[in-house]
Formats: structure tokens, sequence, C-alpha cells
């Protein structure tokens, strides 16, 4: 089997002779330290070590043309920067964490109305890039897995990349009206933008990004997510399907399972990175739900641990989670820069010796 035939029949139920594995990603400081432990210059990690990895598609998803990037302020550590997508955000000179948002485009309805005007007309000229007939070409002989969706497939995360989480969280209750006008604008912008795409390529899955919750859980609760984001899944999800996508798996971070029952009724199936430290628990999921599919839910501390936490992370992890084989093990985000290779390596091995007992081959 090819590894996107066992992505495939793992996703639905069947046994697969090896574990497709893949990551969600390295951060680059972990490719550098590899480099340093046997990683040649020039391989990818899934090249490497005869895995896998998912692909999204080169377009231009969300505001295009892009706004000028304009420098408004610098201090010996940090810079302010009015940046491509309109935000404004004071960032450390050595990048080492994350921005200081400051200000966002959209604080009202008249400014999401310009804004869509002027920057998020999906028909616009260059959101395809000129090379796209060698990308079609090229994905039809392809062994790792093709992705459609990310931002540009998003009622959360999308609206708060516009107007920041404090604001978005206050919109909610005091401008609904500039809520659903974002998020019926974002499901026409889906439909029109990825029509070519999805007449010309066969995905593997819908990539929705949303990044909506924390360690104590999501940002929104259930009746919020009824309201504003229900009925835009469904009607996304099933434009997907319509072109054969069966797999909708939503992406976020924190502990979304509250959220997991309106999940399933807006058609998502599948959830990823299901991050432990916030507490989702992949055999505790699949009991609640077990028709949902999972990808991730290893300790990504385990890994930096070494072998002995990693056997019992995996072991923890995997146990039963094959009957019927719903699950994709994999790190619960980007993996990072404290695991050495060797460890890495341990981990995909141990991985693969527990498919074959689970499933007794």
């Amino acid at each position: 089997m090819t590894n996107r035939e066992r992505f495939h029949a793992l996703m639905h139920g069947e046994i697969a002779d090896e574990l497709c594995q893949f990551e969600a990603g390295y951060w680059p400081e972990t490719i550098e330290r590899w480099r340093g432990e046997g990683l040649a210059p020039g391989t990818a990690p899934w090249d490497h070590f005869g895995i896998t990895w998912y692909e999204h598609t080169p377009l231009q998803y969300g505001i295009f043309p892009h706004f000028e990037t304009e420098v408004l302020g610098e201090d010996e550590e940090t810079v302010t920067v009015r940046q491509w997508d309109g935000s404004t955000a004071r960032c450390r000179k050595d990048g080492h964490s994350m921005p200081q948002w400051l200000d966002f485009p959209v604080k009202t309805l008249a400014d999401f109305e310009r804004l869509a005007e002027e920057r998020l007309d999906p028909t616009t000229p260059g959101r395809y890039p000129d090379n796209w007939d060698e990308h079609v070409a090229r994905w039809r002989t392809r062994d790792h897995i093709l992705v459609v969706g990310n931002v540009a497939a998003s009622f959360f995360g999308w609206p708060r990349s516009l107007m920041g989480v404090e604001n978005l969280l206050v919109a909610y209750y005091d401008q609904p009206e500039l809520i659903h006008a974002i998020n019926r604008q974002h499901l026409e912008f889906i439909k029109v933008l990825y029509d070519r795409a999805l007449q010309e390529v066969e995905f593997d899955f819908a990539f929705i990004w949303e990044d909506m919750a924390f360690k104590n859980g999501p940002l929104i609760g259930p009746a919020l997510f009824r309201e504003f984001m229900l009925p835009y899944y469904r009607e996304m999800t099933d434009y997907f399907r319509s072109y054969g996508i069966e797999l909708c798996i939503v992406d976020t971070d924190g502990n979304p399972t509250d959220l997991i029952p309106g999940y399933i009724d807006g058609g998502i199936n599948g959830l990823l990175p299901c991050e432990v430290a916030a507490g989702t628990d992949v055999r505790a999921v699949r009991e609640a739900f077990p028709e949902l599919r999972l990808l991730g839910g290893v300790d990504k501390r385990a890994l930096a641990a070494g072998p002995e936490a990693i056997d019992a992370e995996l072991e923890r992890r995997m146990r039963g989670m094959f009957t019927p084989p719903l699950y994709l093990p994999g790190v619960d985000h980007h993996i990072p820069p404290d695991v050495p290779l060797r460890h890495f390596a341990h981990y995909l091995e141990r991985s693969r010796e527990l498919y074959h007992r689970e499933v007794g081959h």
C-alpha cells in the first residue's frame, strides 16, 4: 500500500499493512538541531525517516492584495510593524516569542465591508499561482497527503485574525451582525476560491483551522458555537463533500472537548492535534465520540524525555485505539527543538511496533 492508501484505510476504519505516520510540523530550530545529529542538508525529516507529510495548496487565501508592510517603531530588542494582513504587532527581533498584537484592521461592520470590497474578492487575479498547472500535474503522482482549507476554511480563527481575540469575544455580544457578516462572506469566499481547485485536484481531506481552545477549554461555549458557527460549518462541509471530500478535520490547539458535539453536527469527522498538556486525551475522546477520527495526541514532552517515557506514552495513547482503526498517532503539535533526532526515530519505530501489535500483524 502507498502512504495515501494507508491514510485513507485507517481513516475509514480499515486495517492498513503499515501505520501511516506524519506530523503536524517541525520547528525550524528542531530541523537546525537535527542537521547536526544526522539529518542531511536539504533532506526533509519525512524523507529521512520514510514517513509522509501533508501539504497545503499554494493559494492566496485571505487578504489580497496585501497591505504594505510598514515599520512603525523599534527599540534594541523589538520592532513594531504594520503587517501584510493589516494587523500591527510588536515582535522580538530574535524571533523567539509570539508577537504582541496591538491593532487589527476590523473593528466595525463598516471596516469589514470596506476590507471585503478592497481585499477579500476570491476572484482577484493572483490568488492562484502562475504555475498552478505544474502543481496539479505533480499532485497526480504524489504519495503525500494534500489538504484543502487551512485559514481559508475557518469561522472562529478567520474573524479572530481580522479583529483580535479580545475584540472578537466582545463582538459576539456587542456586534453580532458583524460576526455573521464576516462568516457569511467567508463561506461564499471558500466556495468561489476553491471551486477550480476542487474540480482539478483530488484532495485527501478538508483542513479546518480554528485554534479556538486553551488548557481550560474552548474560547467560546457551545451556545455561541451553534449560533455563530454551526450554520456555516454545515454548508461548508456539504460543499466539500459535493466534491467527494469525505474527511473534514478541525485543527485546534487546547482542549475543545465541549465543542465536539457541535463540530460533529456541523459535518466535522476528525480532530487534530489533540494537545495533551491541555487535557485532551485521545482515548477518552474516542470513548465519548467513537465515530470521530483522531490525529495526534502524543505528548511532545515524552519525546524530549527519552525512550522510556516515549514507550510509556505510546502504550498509554495507542492501546485499544485501532478497533476500529480511526486513529493516527502523532505528536500533539509541531515538534520542538528539545527533541533529539534519535528520540524521534525511537518514537516512530515504537509507534509502528505497537500498531502491529494492536491490529494483530
